[in-house]
């Protein structure tokens, strides 16, 4: 599990947790760069659900995913060789192309207690009824609230 997962899972603890003074305990252990290729995380469905039936296949360079309407969300990675730039986004639908695009995946450098490391990229794109690309508006997560209320 990559680390910004890690992070995402331990921080929901803490809002569900409701107390004021939560931080999650990650061990800081310098083992090297955790980072991975970047990612795409495409959410097919508005456009699988005006066009029912059908299936897409998404390739990000020459890595694919199918995606259906029973599996909406997919996510794929880049080719590990290259962590920086743009690459080619495809998706096709019975072998016709819907959309192609490049998208930019360039890594990010972070320095961290343990020294300089790439930081892994993930775009969350969503593919609208009428076939363009946008980015996926960020999720909110739970949220809880303390109070003095006796």
């Amino acid at each position: 599990m990559c680390i910004a997962r890690v992070l995402r899972i331990a921080a929901a603890a803490c809002a569900l947790a409701a107390a004021s003074a939560c931080t999650p305990a990650i061990p800081r252990a310098c083992a090297g760069p955790a980072a991975g290729a970047p990612e795409v995380e495409l959410d097919a469905g508005p456009w699988l659900r005006v066009h029912p039936g059908t299936t897409l296949e998404l390739c990000l360079a020459a890595n694919c995913e199918q995606l259906s309407p029973s599996r909406e969300l997919t996510t794929v990675q880049a080719p590990p060789q290259d962590h920086q730039g743009a690459y080619s986004l495809t998706l096709k639908s019975a072998g016709a192309l819907v959309i192609q695009e490049r998208v930019d995946l360039a890594d990010q450098t972070v320095i961290d207690p343990c020294g300089t490391s790439q930081a892994m990229s993930i775009r969350r794109l969503t593919l609208g009824p009428d076939g363009r690309l946008v980015d996926t508006p960020q999720r909110q997560g739970p949220h809880a609230t303390a109070g003095n209320s006796p």
